[in-house]
């Protein structure tokens, strides 16, 4: 596991770092973000490394769907919904699953090309239905519902004046419980790649 995921920040960094070299050799006659897109609407791939309070990480794989509306051409805002789940949790034969419902404004970093980085910070609510061993072959399951939040970045590349693909990481802090059944707040990962639909153009 704790290759998968080093794996995966690995080639995220391995594009941010890509894309972000020549946007910041630009000289300054190229805009910032000069034709960012009014309206974009996304959909795609969600992938979550859930901690576990007290235990072990679980990856968690869905989808992910988010509206964005630009201001200006550097900031914007984002409302984003995602869920992940998976079949198994640490052995306990109890699925598992994040669902968010996050908002919050886009800073776009730097544009060169058809490449934009961005950098957003959301804040929301999250439902996690997981489940943890208390002892021998008992376990404690159900569903937390609390406040959340995330901060992460990302790249967008436009394939044309109508769709790109974007990618982006983020931190999650979402919470669950531990096998006392305290609270605890949770630090996870989530990576998301999706196909983007834009509408209008400054």
């Amino acid at each position: 596991m704790a290759h998968s995921v080093k794996a995966l920040g690995s080639l995220l960094l391995f594009g941010l770092i890509v894309c972000s070299a020549p946007a910041l050799a630009q000289s300054d006659r190229t805009p910032i973000a000069a034709t960012a897109p009014i309206f974009e609407v996304s959909a795609g791939y969600a992938y979550v490394n859930l901690n576990m309070p007290s235990q072990s990480r679980v990856s968690l794989n869905g989808a992910d769907g988010n509206i964005v509306v630009n201001v200006t051409e550097r900031w914007g805002g984002i409302l984003d919904s995602s869920y992940s789940r998976t079949g198994n949790v640490l052995s306990t034969g109890h699925g598992g699953s994040v669902l968010n419902f996050m908002g919050g404004p886009v800073f776009y970093l730097a544009t060169r090309g058809n490449a934009r980085i961005f950098t957003h910070a959301l804040v929301g609510a999250s439902r996690v239905d997981s489940a943890v061993p208390t002892s021998g072959t008992t376990i404690l399951g159900g569903q937390v519902t609390r406040v959340s939040f995330a901060v992460g970045a990302g790249v967008e590349y436009d394939l044309s004046r109508a769709f790109g693909v974007r990618g982006s990481a983020d931190y999650l802090r979402t919470t669950f419980v531990d096998a006392a059944g305290n609270f605890e707040p949770q630090n996870n990962l989530r990576a998301v790649v999706g196909l983007v639909f834009k509408l209008g153009n400054r």
